[in-house]
């Protein structure tokens, strides 16, 4: 299904580009006119809205060249991580044949048992409460964020050569970003707030969208959203449908959707949704699943 025949420039994803980093510009030097509260939900959407541009950065879009996609994917409005650490990450998660496995699956958000028989009471609390969707959004981009640097630490000191180059570029580029907020007179903790709630916007789509299910069914999940949802995440809520074709284009994704039947194969396995309103009535205060992987 999918063309592997060469590509041009996917104007559509250049526009969404454009708009995002054109934002963020314009919302920066204009934060004073706009207001505090309007300047950090601004930029919190804009911010996760790049996080789902660099996802189709990493599937090869919008360009048929490596070196164009890694300079729009690369820059560090959202401070967190280098694009290429993600870049690394998310491919072995497409590579993995076991989905969900928290030693195999670099994005599960499951635990083993050995694991989770290792830590405190608190810690279990703790977790059950990560598995909520609220829980997610509001402790997620502590947890993800701490787990993110310990791991790349404790691999720059096993003699990841390449990983500590990754850093040390990525960390010069926000030293560079912070001069410039400043230079500008924006705050530089109203800033992180935006980068605090970006990360846990993009939760919202990680939550849930891969579950564990006995045999050949489908563990990734199928959300109908339409609107600002899609939007926002680059119709990777047909995350089933990304997973069967994941170098097709996200504006493509809906067609594909339906003649691939991704909505009947998720409903067969990990899920099927009408709209993120029903995850968050569904599971905004209870757990879509324990944190201990079923297996």
């Amino acid at each position: 299904m999918t063309d592997s025949s060469p590509r041009r420039i996917e104007w559509p994803t250049v526009l969404v580009a454009t708009v995002i980093y054109g934002g963020w510009l314009a919302v920066i030097f204009n934060h004073e006119t706009l207001g505090t509260p309007a300047t950090v939900l601004l930029l919190s959407v804009l911010i996760a809205w790049q996080g789902s541009l660099q996802h189709e950065i990493v599937h090869g879009h919008p360009f048929n060249g490596p070196i164009l996609n890694e300079i729009m994917g690369s820059v560090p409005i959202s401070l967190r991580m280098p694009y290429r650490v993600y870049r690394r990450s998310h491919l072995r998660h497409h590579a993995c044949g076991d989905l969900t496995d928290p030693v195999t699956d670099p994005e599960s958000f499951f635990i083993t048992a050995t694991t989770w028989n290792r830590l405190p009471v608190v810690a279990h609390w703790l977790l059950i409460a990560h598995h909520t969707l609220l829980g997610r959004m509001v402790l997620g981009p502590l947890l993800e964020n701490v787990s993110l640097w310990r791991d790349s630490v404790s691999e720059i000191r096993s003699g990841d050569g390449r990983l500590f180059r990754w850093w040390s570029a990525h960390l010069a580029q926000v030293v560079f970003l912070i001069t410039g907020l400043i230079l500008v007179g924006f705050s530089l903790w109203w800033y992180l707030l935006a980068v605090y709630l970006a990360n846990s916007l993009g939760l919202v789509r990680s939550y849930c969208e891969h579950q564990w299910v006995e045999g050949e069914a489908t563990r990734s999940i199928m959300v109908g959203s339409r609107g600002f949802w899609a939007l926002l995440f680059l119709n990777n809520n047909l995350h089933e449908t990304h997973h069967e074709e994941p170098a097709v284009a996200w504006f493509r994704l809906p067609k594909l959707a339906r003649s691939l039947g991704s909505a009947e194969q998720a409903a067969q396995g990990a899920g099927c949704y009408s709209g993120y309103g029903e995850i968050f009535r569904k599971h905004l205060v209870r757990p879509f699943d324990h944190p201990v992987h079923p297996r």
